[in-house]
């Protein structure tokens, strides 16, 4: 597995929360496993232990370093998730960043563990089976040039049931230069920019894990 020393965790909580009326979503509170916390606090209790984290965040800034160290987007280059990937890659001291989004609370403990088996591996050739807390089925190569035999793995991503979670993965600091190219030509879709690069996902049973919190409505339900 690849070991903790070699990442920089990085939990996205930059959006704007339009759904939500506004509100910064991961600082709401959600009950999981009896404990009333922030979305945010579940999220970082799941981290691996002895991982360094960022925060991407755009506003409350005081809340959010009262956790960890904040990044901001680069505003001149856009809005996005893969804005505030773009300033985790060039924040980070590590080969690679694992990445998260800051409104999925209900995260499994070890949820990370099967993709870094796979970055460890390193080249596109993984193949294999992980039996591990998350529930994973195993691994496969993932969208586009990850059948390349042999070659140098830029990502590797969650896939949940039959859908591709791109905001769950680990990505290799090195390509900070390629996203920072993608994003200035004008383009900001995560699957897009992750089927550019040389990645292999790992395939998950949806065990409600990956459910994130949108709207009030979906707040309320899960608040008690």
């Amino acid at each position: 597995m690849l070991a903790e020393k070699n990442i920089t965790a990085l939990i996205l909580c930059g959006g704007a929360g339009t759904r939500m009326g506004g509100l910064d979503k991961p600082l709401q509170m959600t009950q999981k496993d009896g404990l009333k916390l922030p979305m945010l606090d579940h999220v970082i209790a799941t981290l691996p232990a002895d991982v360094t984290f960022l925060i991407s965040a755009n506003r409350n800034i005081n809340m959010y370093t009262q956790r960890g160290p904040v990044v901001l987007d680069a505003k001149q280059i856009g809005s996005g998730p893969l804005v505030g990937i773009l300033a985790g890659l060039r924040n980070a001291q590590t080969a690679w960043l694992l990445v998260c989004p800051g409104d999925m609370p209900y995260l499994e403990q070890g949820w990370h563990e099967a993709i870094r088996q796979v970055a460890e591996k390193g080249t596109g050739c993984a193949t294999g089976t992980s039996e591990e807390q998350t529930g994973a089925l195993g691994t496969k190569l993932g969208p586009k040039k990850g059948a390349e035999k042999g070659k140098e793995l830029d990502s590797v991503v969650i896939q949940g049931g039959v859908r591709l979670q791109p905001l769950l993965c680990l990505i290799r600091t090195s390509c900070a230069d390629n996203l920072q190219a993608y994003l200035q030509s004008g383009e900001f879709s995560v699957h897009k920019w992750l089927e550019s690069l040389h990645c292999a996902t790992v395939s998950y049973k949806d065990t409600g894990q990956f459910l994130n919190i949108n709207t009030i409505a979906e707040l309320r339900n899960k608040k008690v």
